[in-house]
This record gives structure tokens, C-alpha cells and sequence, in this order.
């Protein structure tokens, strides 16, 4: 099953993004194909740029 999410510019308008209050808001990738075994991505805040490690940065960037 493959899960697109093409329009997504950053980790603030992607499906896979989560926010977890444990005290302070962390954000994680959900996505299954994630190289970053925790996923996290930001601590209060969503960051402008998706991380080096998105499984749909590639896919952005080439067009797809």
C-alpha cells in the first residue's frame, strides 16, 4: 500500500505529521518508510523545512 502525500511543502501541511504533550509538544513522523528511527522532527514547533531524512522529500524534489 503506498500512501502519497504529494502536496505537502513542509512537516506543518503533511499528513504524516503527529504532536505528542508530554509536558512540552514534540512533533513525529508517522510515515512508515522514515530512515529516522524516532522520526522526530521538532520540539514546540513544526520546523519550516522538511528533515534530510523524509521519505517524501525525494519525492518532492524530483517531481513525483
Amino acid at each position: 500500500m503506498e500512501m502519497r502525500n504529494d502536496r505537502a511543502q513542509n512537516c506543518a501541511e503533511c499528513e504524516f505529521a503527529r504532536m505528542y504533550d508530554f509536558g512540552s509538544r514534540i512533533y513525529y513522523c508517522d510515515h512508515e518508510d522514515r530512515t529516522d528511527g524516532m522520526g522526530k522532527v521538532g520540539v514546540g514547533e513544526l520546523p519550516k523545512e522538511n528533515p534530510m531524512w523524509c521519505p517524501l522529500r525525494e519525492r518532492r524534489q524530483s517531481g513525483y
